[in-house]
């Protein structure tokens, strides 16, 4: 899946990084100077590379864990799970009950 950037802030960031260098530099104010193209490709530079590291960080980060919803009855649960369980290891499954027992189990935990 492509990174899309926003690149209308991109360069928005990037005249905002230049003109506070260029007019707001540690010299003081430099009025009259022309466009000063290699600082400007520099601010832009580093603008990107901010954005990218920070879509790829953004990338690497772990998708939250999904919230299992609390139980209402976990005796109850405990139960219909050992019951289940019993049945899935005997020689012979009753379908119909355990459907209805899946079904409570899921009405305890919805």
């Amino acid at each position: 899946m492509a990174i899309q950037f926003n690149r209308s802030d991109i360069l928005k960031q990037a005249w905002t990084d230049y003109r506070r260098a260029e007019f707001k530099g540690y010299c003081g104010p430099r009025r009259g100077e022309g466009f000063n193209r290699k600082h400007f490709a520099y601010c832009l530079r580093m603008v990107w590379a901010v954005a990218k590291e920070r879509a790829a960080r953004a990338a690497a980060e772990p998708a939250p864990a999904p919230v299992a919803k609390p139980c209402t009855n976990p005796i109850r649960a405990a139960e219909i799970r050992a019951e289940l369980h019993d049945m899935e290891m005997g020689n012979f499954i009753n379908w119909t009950r355990h459907a209805s027992l899946g079904a409570e189990l899921a009405r305890l935990h919805a």
